[in-house]
């Protein structure tokens, strides 16, 4: 047989390179050159088979290629009577999830060298796609949402074309799609079920790791406060579900001590919607008084005595100054604009609506015979005002102990007045947002008052500016308050939470507290 072979590769080189004169040496070794049929026959119905071989039983291109797996075959997807169903319809909607991340590089960037990004992994089980997206988060500056289209992603290494199966993907494992790294950390329940059912041990999964720059974004945001907070706005909420809603008081007003007064009676309206007030006056019929019975226009209605009538309902009062339905109840006195009123009555919506929201039992009318008013005692500073004929102002209410002892302020120290150090600061921290940032104290000598400015830093993310008002500041115990004594270079002062360390002073500071240490006694030169 060689020798045959031999002398017909000789016989090949000796014939020209000609149509018809040209032969396959390999086909010509086949002993079998029957074509194979490519359609079975299967319930009466011819089907095409890819598996045929060629010609003699010889592979055809491609068939000597690993066969393609999926996740069909990996998985069992029949019934419970042993039918098997195909794909599409035995994992119709069936979607895992799993949670992943990978760190994405960034340069040129001193606060931060890489990024953690979260993503969603979803597989599709019906046809083995996958689609990746992105949480989005507010503010990130990045355009998140769909990093992968669904669809099947093949392996990198892979020579005949296999793609990503169920199998390689859980908790605890790190999948390459096109050239980038997911560490996946944790699924949601449906997948570790559906896992688990077919025999496939599931991690208990970790934690993402912190990205640096949410870490030092949150510190930021951590501080930040409100420069004007304000209580949530629900007017439109109390108006839409207590519209024409209005109680209704029966009160009495005596005027019997002014010249031709009487008791009058009056009728209270308190709406819900918006918490405000009319008075009407109950008129008798034939008793000489106009007929306009209208006593006070719908307005909020303060409870403190007011200067003029424009500063009712003003925006800058706190709405525990006005009245509520909570200082409406039977029995009780309510100075209405310095008019002493007594409830004595009510209406059956109203009693009806104090039964069902404040639990009262008891709505027994009060006699205003019986009924005794009460005139308020005023303060005792306005009294003594009024006694030495000047205003409540020469009796002032604010400022420390030693300030409002005595009712005077206490006395400066006439030869500091106007004097004060400044001194350079920095945060005791351990927060990197912080350890930065500088401060400059100014101590003033008359009343040892103490205020922190901020320099401005460009690129710092902070704006600067007064950090502390001018006051005096107590010192952690709550006792005393801090004194020249306490700054010197090296000193740890702690202004409302935040430690500062002096670490210098300008040279009018040094040069006052080398002269005077009998005030700085911890001042080394």
């Amino acid at each position: 047989m060689h020798t045959k072979s031999t002398a017909a590769e000789q016989l090949l080189k000796t014939l020209p390179l000609l149509p018809g004169h040209s032969f396959d040496l390999a086909k010509m070794a086949i002993p079998n050159h029957r074509k194979s049929h490519a359609f079975d026959f299967c319930n009466k119905v011819s089907v095409f088979c890819e598996e045929k071989p060629g010609i003699g039983g010889k592979e055809l291109f491609g068939q000597e290629e690993a066969k393609i797996i999926t996740s069909v075959d990996n998985y069992p997807h029949s019934n419970a009577l042993g039918e098997t169903a195909p794909a599409w319809l035995a994992f119709d909607r069936k979607v895992l999830r799993f949670y992943a991340y990978f760190q994405e590089a960034v340069h040129e960037k001193r606060e931060e060298q890489y990024r953690v990004r979260r993503v969603n992994i979803y597989f599709y089980l019906e046809d083995d796609t996958i689609h990746v997206s992105e949480p989005k988060y507010a503010n990130s500056g990045i355009p998140q949402g769909t990093l992968i289209r669904r669809h099947r992603i093949p392996k990198g290494n892979a020579l005949n074309g296999q793609h990503y199966t169920i199998s390689d993907l859980n908790v605890e494992k790190e999948v390459t799609f096109y050239a980038r790294t997911f560490k996946i950390v944790g699924c949601d329940q449906f997948t570790r079920e559906f896992l688990t059912s077919a025999h496939v041990p599931v991690p208990s999964g970790g934690q993402f790791p912190e990205d640096p720059y949410q870490v030092q974004r949150a510190e930021l945001l951590g501080r930040l406060k409100a420069t004007r907070p304000c209580a949530p706005n629900t007017s439109l909420k109390k108006f839409l579900e207590n519209d024409r809603r209005v109680l209704r008081f029966y009160c009495i007003w005596d005027d019997t001590n002014t010249v031709f007064g009487d008791v009058r009676h009056m009728v209270v309206h308190y709406y819900l919607s918006d918490d405000t007030v009319d008075i009407h006056e109950s008129i008798p019929a034939n008793s000489g008084r106009p007929t306009n019975s209208m006593f006070l226009r719908r307005c909020r209605l303060p409870k403190n005595k007011i200067s003029g009538a424009s500063n009712v309902g003003t925006k800058n009062a706190t709405p525990e100054s006005f009245f509520t339905e909570r200082d409406f109840t039977l029995g009780a006195v309510l100075h209405l604009n310095g008019r002493p009123f007594v409830i004595c009555d009510c209406d059956d919506f109203t009693k009806e609506y104090y039964r069902e929201n404040y639990g009262l039992a008891s709505f027994d009318p009060v006699r205003p015979s019986d009924y005794e008013v009460a005139i308020p005692e005023e303060p005792a500073i306005n009294q003594l005002a009024k006694a030495a004929g000047v205003g409540p102002a020469a009796f002032p209410d604010t400022g420390s102990p030693e300030e409002r002892k005595g009712g005077i302020k206490s006395s400066f120290r006439k030869s500091f007045d106007g004097l004060f150090l400044r001194y350079l600061a920095v945060l005791k921290t351990t927060k990197q947002v912080d350890s930065d940032r500088k401060f400059v104290i100014s101590l003033y000598l008359a009343d040892d008052s103490v205020s922190v400015f901020e320099p401005h830093q460009r690129n710092s993310g902070i704006l600067g500016g007064k950090f502390l008002e001018k006051s005096k500041i107590k010192k952690q115990d709550g006792l005393s308050f801090y004194a020249s004594s306490d700054f010197y270079i090296g000193a740890q002062l702690t202004f409302h939470g935040h430690t500062f360390i002096i670490s210098g002073a300008d040279e009018y500071a040094l040069v006052f507290m080398s002269q005077h240490p009998e005030q700085f006694p911890s001042f080394k030169k």
